[in-house]
């Protein structure tokens, strides 16, 4: 099934490319920073014959435009709110790995009514206040990179970082695709992305994430270091938040098991439309393994 190619005019004049695959329920993907549209085709691969998947390439990534300004995770929110409205969609199941689990999440604050659900997989990257300062200072540094060396040689570096080289080790062909389309990106847009958007984002830790009461999906690989503890500060505080953490695995959960991850975001999808993902019982919270002194669990 071909894909259908369109350019979203968002409110503030930038034109977002936009891939349209795919009939049925609607999905709406959310690159990482390292990636963009292209990080979810083995995912709509899957997908689209039973939905229809929509993914496109945050401003600041081509073959979207590059603005000089206009980046923040305010408008990152607004720009995923614009595709849907282009494609006169009420709402959509999002689905969005690290960068674009962020922005699921702002959706589902702000936007409650456009998102279906949210499965947010290698979430939260810099909110744990134990490295909030030095991931603040690691988004300028990568920044100054970008500009003195470019997108090839951070790029390779990235790709051998402490959460990416599960990739590697797991399919190297994959992992240098990855490699290769980070040096295709635009060095301005992705330092602007990276200082504007990922740099002054809140922290999770900041947000009112007990407000989040749409359906919930957090996966995160068991050696991602940078984003362990935010997974369980959302399953703690989410109302409907359901916490999967993947053995064995690191940040680009999409890439390392494509076919695996479809399946997740298949069975989510399903269960949520089918009403069956439940909303947690706060009693389920306390931190005692009978938590005697309940005035319901004393018979009498």
């Amino acid at each position: 099934m071909d894909a259908r190619e369109l350019r979203v005019r968002t409110s503030d004049g930038v034109q977002l490319y936009v891939r349209d695959t795919g009939s049925g329920v609607p999905i709406l993907f959310l690159h990482e920073y390292a990636g963009d549209h292209r990080s979810w085709a083995r995912q709509v691969c899957g997908l689209r014959a039973d939905h229809r998947c929509i993914t496109y390439a945050a401003r600041g990534y081509l073959p979207s435009d590059v603005p000089s300004s206009g980046y923040s995770w305010e408008r990152a929110v607004a720009d995923a709110v614009a595709v849907l409205d282009d494609l006169d969609l009420e709402s959509a199941h999002l689905v969005g790995l690290s960068m674009g689990g962020y922005t699921a999440l702002q959706v589902g604050l702000h936007h409650p009514d456009r998102a279906r659900s949210i499965l947010a997989a290698s979430v939260g990257s810099g909110s744990d206040p134990a490295v909030r300062a030095a991931y603040l200072a690691e988004t300028a540094a990568v920044a100054a990179q970008l500009r003195e060396h470019g997108t090839s040689v951070v790029g390779y570096g990235m790709a051998n970082g402490p959460s990416r080289l599960q990739l590697k080790a797991r399919d190297e062909a994959a992992w240098q695709e990855m490699v290769d389309q980070f040096a295709e990106h635009s060095v301005e847009g992705l330092a602007h992305t990276i200082v504007e958007i990922q740099g002054r984002r809140p922290s999770l830790h900041d947000l009112d994430l007990a407000a989040l009461t749409v359906p919930l999906h957090v996966v995160v690989g068991d050696e991602d270091e940078a984003c362990l503890s935010t997974g369980l500060l959302l399953k703690r505080t989410a109302p409907a938040c359901g916490l999967t953490v993947v053995p064995n695995s690191g940040h680009v959960l999409n890439l390392e098991d494509p076919e695996g991850f479809g399946e997740r975001v298949r069975g989510f999808v399903r269960a949520v439309e089918a009403g069956t993902w439940p909303v947690r019982d706060p009693r389920t919270k306390a931190a005692l393994q009978f938590d005697l002194g309940r005035t319901e669990s004393v018979a009498g």
